[in-house]
């Protein structure tokens, strides 16, 4: 399967949940199997955050723009996911390997796609919702652009100023004539 026919694969509503994971377990699930392992070399652990990184790829696909980054995106939230996984449990990096990998597949499948399980994936999405603005996952640590109206400050500030500023140069100007007649008028009697 090409990363473009997977890309729509798992961006389809259409296409059911176990279906989806089991392409993209089938097309990538070695090579982030694998770089779970080295990250934590705890075959239990890597099962976990194997398993989170297909929750948080579907429900995060949409992140992806050309399907040619859809491999280095996918490892990406696997690293993130494994530093987020060390972060939460306090481990520390790997110094070896685990010696047995199999099952890894059906592992993987039976705990990522269980009905019992719909409140686990809402989790996962959510708590993975964190990327940078090109769409790759930003990893723990890494600072948050800020968000809201404060990066409008200084823009609002220099208006705010400017304002000031004409407000200032109004109020001199019309100072200046405000006591003097203007001409072509009539003065009245009274003020003469």
């Amino acid at each position: 399967m090409t990363d473009r026919d997977l890309l729509l694969t798992l961006s389809s509503s259409r296409i059911p949940p176990h279906e989806a994971y089991t392409e993209l377990l089938d097309t990538y699930g070695d090579e982030l199997y694998r770089c779970c392992i080295l990250e934590l070399a705890d075959r239990d652990a890597a099962h976990v955050v194997l398993r989170d990184v297909l929750i948080a790829a579907r429900a995060h696909i949409d992140k992806v723009r050309d399907p040619d980054d859809l491999g280095d995106w996918l490892r990406a939230m696997a690293e993130a996911e494994c530093a987020r996984h060390r972060a939460a449990t306090g481990e520390a990096l790997p110094a070896g390997l685990p010696e047995c990998t199999g099952m890894v597949r059906r592992r993987v499948l039976n705990a990522a796609t269980g009905p019992e399980l719909d409140g686990y994936r809402a989790h996962v999405a959510a708590r993975t919702d964190d990327f940078r603005r090109d769409g790759f996952p930003r990893r723990p640590g890494e600072p948050a652009p800020l968000r809201g109206l404060f990066p409008l400050l200084p823009v609002g500030l220099a208006l705010l100023g400017a304002l000031l500023l004409l407000t200032l140069a109004g109020v001199v100007l019309s100072n200046d004539t405000a006591f003097g007649p203007v001409p072509g008028t009539v003065t009245p009697q009274s003020q003469r």
